[in-house]
């Protein structure tokens, strides 16, 4: 059963009380006797188990949830940028290269500056 928060208007008197869904909400202060009570709305309690804390884990969990189509999609793309030399530390290995100079660069230029991280 939910347990609900009441208090006061009167005496500032702040309690719980458990009860079933249909039961009448309360009205009368246990403590000063006056029918000034009004039910308190507090967040739900939420325990969030196993929080992501990196971008490697956020992309775990999504490809977990992931159907059919979208796993095919992204082997794909992952077997393109291992054909390319492409690997999962590239910003670790990436130079620095301006964006215009990296935009006039070919494709195959593109891949051995991701690669080896020279222009």
């Amino acid at each position: 059963m939910p347990t609900y928060e009441y208090q006061c208007k009167k005496c500032d008197h702040n309690f719980e009380i458990v009860k079933a869904l249909g039961d009448p909400h309360k009205k009368k202060c246990p403590d000063c006797g006056k029918h000034s009570l009004y039910q308190v709305i507090s967040p739900p309690i939420i325990f969030v188990k196993g929080e992501v804390t990196t971008l490697g884990q956020l992309s775990d969990r999504n490809t977990e949830k992931m159907g059919r189509y979208e796993l095919d999609d992204k082997r794909e793309r992952q077997e393109k940028g291992n054909q390319l030399g492409i690997t999962k530390n590239w910003i670790e290995k990436s130079g620095d290269a301006t964006k215009s100079e990296i935009s006039k660069m070919t494709k195959s230029q593109k891949a051995n500056y991701i690669r080896d991280g020279n222009k």
